[in-house]
């Protein structure tokens, strides 16, 4: 969730649950299908990921709230999760996409945090060279809405976000920003649909972003 609460539940319990309990303000950030012998990998505003199995989480029901990753996992005072993904060999051709606030943003393959020994916590997870804004699991090809304080943008495509093998990377400009001026959201998928992005479609990065305005939702 989006306060760094873990569930792992059965697909039967999955079917009979009406409702989630989570914390109040609390929602689900993602969800995925997996088995107990798949890893997690865990990232936070640190710069950080830490890296636990499936198996090492108890099976819980919708009604409980789950594990809180930050004591499970033993995360620094105040650090918070950002994303959660299930690694495995199958899916090395993955990606993480990691966008900054100083408009920049670069994608490392999953594959670069494979370690020969077991360790917990990999430090130097991504650049910390501006604060993270979003980081996105890229299963394949995407559209990635980036918003500025005031609500100016550009939509791009995922392809146009270079990949690096270097975990640290900074990544290149996606965003020509004005002085002061910072990347502060980033959108992929249905949450993309409630603005209007007509105008702030971009082929080629960096981009100058465009006022990008609210969809209105017509009742017929």
């Amino acid at each position: 969730t989006k306060e760094g609460y873990f569930k792992k539940i059965t697909d039967k319990s999955l079917r009979m649950a009406d409702d989630q309990k989570l914390k109040d303000g609390d929602e689900i950030a993602d969800s995925f299908d997996v088995d107990n012998t798949a890893e997690l990998i865990v990232f936070t505003d640190r710069a950080q990921c830490y890296k636990a199995k499936v198996c090492d989480f108890e099976t819980t029901k919708a009604s409980a709230m789950g594990d809180y990753l930050p004591v499970k996992l033993g995360f620094d005072d105040g650090e918070k999760a950002i994303m959660m993904f299930p690694y495995s060999q199958k899916k090395e051709k993955d990606n993480v996409i990691f966008l900054f606030e100083n408009g920049k943003g670069v994608k490392v393959p999953v594959d670069a945090y494979e370690t020969k020994s077991n360790r917990r916590r990999l430090t130097n997870a991504y650049s910390d060279a501006s604060p993270i804004v979003r980081a996105i699991w890229e299963r394949e090809p995407i559209d990635v809405l980036l918003l500025t304080a005031d609500e100016r943008g550009i939509l791009i495509s995922s392809k146009l976000i270079p990949q690096k093998t270097t975990r640290s990377a900074g990544g290149v400009t996606l965003v020509s920003l004005k002085k002061k001026q910072t990347v502060t959201k980033a959108f992929i998928g249905e949450q993309i649909e409630k603005f209007d992005v007509s105008k702030v479609r971009k082929v080629k990065v960096p981009a100058t972003p465009g006022a990008v305005g609210t969809q209105l939702a017509l009742e017929i």
